[in-house]
């Protein structure tokens, strides 16, 4: 995607408009000792590579560090678990320094967190399933991306608040950015597929998976874009 959005410059309006008229910021890796740590010793590892006090396990989700709504409903107080929320929120330097980037930097119109898998467009809350104020907004671009997804390959995902389409999950990265650092169009994103392959997604699919998601990433950007 962030291929594209350099190489379909000037011939695709939609993308010469996005990238002349918004600030694009791109991390391709959160978790860089995490996901170190899955091409040397645990494929399957989600967390972080910090030690925990007391504990011989290792490591936190950086997905229940966030610092809003920290330590409730879907996040898991015991270091050994793959849902541990951390010592404390943004107890993690990886979440700790980005979130405050976007709290600080001002004027940030959207964010995405992509995940894997299950074929998931989701809207804040994670915490709750209490609707957002602005959840008629959100979960209307929600539809618009599913629908380009669609558009596509036929591939089809669901999508609506984290709570509620998958599970709760407090101290979420898509709840900070609304919640906390007041980002109105704020998603996390489970890329394909639904179980058959899960996180082992087979090679011949992840430029598939990208041209489809691309298709949507542009209908969010635009509507951050206003």
């Amino acid at each position: 995607m962030l291929g594209h959005l350099l190489s379909d410059y000037s011939t695709d309006p939609v993308v010469t408009k996005l990238v002349n008229e918004l600030e694009i910021y791109v991390l391709p890796i959160f978790n860089a000792d995490g996901y170190d740590y899955t091409w040397t010793t645990d494929r399957m590892w989600r967390k972080t590579r910090s030690p925990n006090a007391g504990s011989t396990c290792i490591g936190t989700d950086p997905n229940r560090n966030w610092d809003f709504e920290w330590g409730g409903a879907g996040a898991d107080p015991d270091p050994c678990s793959d849902a541990y929320y951390g010592s404390g929120p943004f107890s993690e330097v990886e979440v700790r320094t980005v979130g405050l980037y976007i709290k600080n930097a001002g004027n940030i119109r959207g964010y995405i967190n992509f995940h894997s898998y299950s074929q998931l467009w989701m809207s804040p809350w994670g915490y709750t399933e209490n609707l957002p104020p602005d959840y008629n907004v959100q979960n209307i671009l929600s539809a618009q991306c599913v629908a380009a997804i669609k558009a596509v390959y036929g591939t089809t995902y669901q999508y609506g608040p984290i709570a509620t389409i998958i599970y709760p999950a407090s101290g979420s990265s898509a709840d900070y950015t609304y919640g906390v650092a007041k980002v109105l169009y704020s998603y996390g994103v489970e890329l394909r597929d639904t179980g058959e392959y899960g996180f082992l997604l087979p090679p011949d699919q992840i430029v598939p998976s990208g041209v489809e998601t691309y298709a949507a990433l542009k209908v969010w950007a635009l509507q951050c874009l206003g």
